[in-house]
């Protein structure tokens, strides 16, 4: 079984037929994105929980200035969280540095107003709520399951999270004051160049809540998947060297990677949420 920056990898399902790889493939990503977080220190700023964190980071996190890590969680600074964010980056326990600003929610309450904001690279090691979306995309709908008709894009070998893994056509986090539907535009533009791409007419797939550790900590996320048709021949260009080029693969060759463990775990859930819908 091979791992890969994207997390945990999962045993390759033992199947032939191909629908019944696929539905194999859809269960056991399913299964892979509802891990427990029990055994996580909980993680409270302002009175609110905001996530769930390993105990190691926990540990490591109290010892700043600011932070109180007890039997009941680990309770962050009240007030701005910006200078205990450098604190954490300075200590090494931050994902890297985007300066890109995502909403907090309440981790028991996903569906409430943003209760404040929070520099992007603390998210995974405080164990906090992020908000993602995926864009499968596709050139025409497939005759069969060997038709070359699903655009991947490889991601470039300089990205933090998954390098050089296979994506969909786009995909990226909401960030601060964006609806999902914004953010699919932007990153549709950013990674893929679509300039003319309008995001209500993407097909809305499904949002799966996804719990399970990462590198750095571990990942609570809403993904929200969506799938969009393309004119045929369409093959889009790389904008923002997050990704190095793109291929226009079967859905048969999508399997294939999915299973030897070759894409983001997200966006191969989206592609097969895609897939079944087609096939």
């Amino acid at each position: 079984m091979k791992t890969s920056d994207a997390g945990d990898a999962f045993t390759r399902p033992q199947a032939s037929d191909f629908r019944a790889r696929l539905e194999a493939l859809y269960h056991a990503l399913k299964a892979g994105f509802s891990m427990s977080d029990a055994g996580l220190v909980p993680v409270f700023w302002e009175g609110f929980l905001i996530g769930r964190t390993r105990p190691e980071f926990a540990e490591k996190i109290g010892k700043l200035d600011g932070a109180l890590l007890s039997q009941g969680g680990l309770m962050l600074p009240s007030g701005d969280l910006t200078n205990f964010g450098f604190a954490m980056r300075d200590a090494g326990l931050s994902q890297g540095w985007r300066d890109e600003k995502l909403d907090l929610v309440p981790l028991d309450q996903p569906e409430s107003a943003p209760i404040g904001r929070l520099e992007r690279a603390l998210y995974r090691p405080l164990g906090a709520q992020t908000s993602a979306v995926h864009l499968a995309g596709r050139i025409r709908n497939p005759r069969d399951e060997s038709d070359p008709v699903f655009l991947l894009g490889k991601r470039s070998s300089r990205k933090l999270v998954g390098p050089g893994l296979w994506d969909g056509l786009a995909a990226g986090m909401i960030q601060a004051g964006e609806t999902p539907l914004e953010a699919l535009a932007r990153e549709s533009q950013e990674e893929a160049g679509l300039t003319a791409f309008d995001p209500v007419k993407a097909e809305f797939l499904a949002c799966d809540r996804i719990s399970r550790p990462v590198r750095g900590g571990w990942m609570h996320e809403v993904s929200c998947a969506y799938a969009a048709l393309l004119p045929e021949g369409f093959m889009p260009e790389p904008v923002d060297g997050e990704v190095d080029h793109f291929e226009c693969v079967s859905a048969e060759e999508a399997l294939n990677r999915i299973e030897e463990n070759l894409m983001m775990k997200e966006a191969a859930m989206t592609l097969l949420l895609s897939i079944r819908k087609l096939l």
